[in-house]
């Protein structure tokens, strides 16, 4: 077969071609010793190079964890905060109960045993007119330490709204006696 010659300009594209890789060899001989190339990653078989979905999950690997570390750093402390407000929040509970333990221990204490006694031996009907006129704590207290048949009397003479009121409020101390000893 018979070679054809080739066009000029296709002669000194070669020309200048060659001109330029030897001109540039030696500066790039030099880059080449200055800054090494990385080596592309490689997979477990020398053969085989690493997919770019690989290289990318290798080059943004730490970048991710450090992100997922900083989001589940951002949630812990969200969540401590959370705790800090339930806490104050159950503190805040417990200083109301506390004050209503206490207010319920000054009632039943104010109560003598004397003024029980004068309550048991007044006739009902008087009874109940007195403890109608008194505040409720006071009212409550009595009745509580009063055995349960002259209480019952004093409510039974007393009008039905200000009975169940005092009665409610006797259930309640009761009910909390009852899950305080628990």
């Amino acid at each position: 077969m018979r070679r054809r010659p080739l066009p000029l300009l296709a002669r000194l594209a070669g020309v200048v071609t060659l001109a330029g890789v030897a001109i540039l060899a030696p500066a790039g001989a030099a880059l080449a010793q200055s800054a090494p190339m990385p080596k592309p990653d490689q997979t477990a078989g020398a053969d085989t190079p690493m997919t770019d979905a690989e290289r990318y999950c290798r080059n943004t690997g730490s970048a991710a964890n450090d992100a997922r570390l900083a989001w589940q750093t951002w949630n812990l402390v969200a969540l401590e905060e959370k705790v800090q407000v339930r806490i104050r929040e159950l503190e805040q509970k417990r200083a109301e109960y506390q004050a209503w333990v206490e207010r319920r221990e000054k009632v039943l204490s104010e109560v003598e045993g004397h003024v029980v006694s004068i309550f048991q031996r007044m006739r009902p009907e008087a009874a109940a007119a007195q403890l109608a006129t008194l505040d409720e704590d006071t009212a409550v207290a009595v009745l509580v330490k009063l055995n349960a048949r002259a209480a019952s009397q004093i409510l039974d003479e007393m009008e039905p709204a200000r009975a169940a009121q005092l009665t409610n409020s006797m259930a309640g101390l009761t009910k909390s006696e009852a899950q305080g000893s628990l």
